[in-house]
C-alpha cells in the first residue's frame, strides 16, 4: 500500500508497544525485544523493528502512556487511514484475526479514484 499510495497520502506506521515482548507473551519468528519501560527503549524497540522487517514507510513511536494506541484502539495491530478532512475515512478490523491489508488497500484504490470534489457518505 506504501509503495503503491506514497505519492498520493503520508503514510506512518506508529510503533505503539510490542505485542510479543521476550518478557512476556512471545512467538516463534519475532523479533526477540523485552517490554520497553522509558521512551528512549521504545524508540529503540521502533528502531530495532524497522531494521529487521526492512521497512521503508516512515515510523513514528506512541509516547509511554499510549495516548495513540489508546485514542485508535491498535493493540496489536490495526490499519487506519485518515481522509482529508481530517476524520477517520477507513478503520480496519482489530488483529491478528481482523487484520486486513487488502481490504485496507481497495479502500485507497476506491477513495483516491473519486473525483476531489466528491462528498463522502459519512
Amino acid at each position: 500500500m506504501y509503495r503503491e499510495n506514497r505519492d498520493r497520502a503520508e503514510f506512518f506506521l506508529v510503533y505503539i508497544r510490542e505485542a510479543h515482548p521476550t518478557d512476556g507473551w512471545t512467538l516463534d519468528g519475532n523479533v526477540k525485544l523485552a517490554d520497553p519501560k522509558t521512551s528512549a527503549e521504545r524508540h529503540d524497540a521502533a528502531g530495532t523493528c524497522t531494521k529487521s522487517l526492512d521497512l521503508s514507510m516512515p515510523v513514528v513511536v506512541d509516547d509511554m502512556e499510549d495516548t495513540v494506541n489508546r485514542a485508535y484502539a491498535a493493540w496489536p495491530e490495526r490499519l487506519y487511514v485518515i481522509g482529508k478532512d481530517g476524520k477517520i475515512a477507513y478503520a480496519g478490523g482489530m488483529g491478528p484475526f481482523k487484520f486486513d491489508p487488502a481490504e485496507c488497500a481497495k479502500f485507497l484504490r476506491d477513495y483516491f479514484a473519486k473525483p476531489a470534489n466528491a462528498k463522502s457518505k459519512d
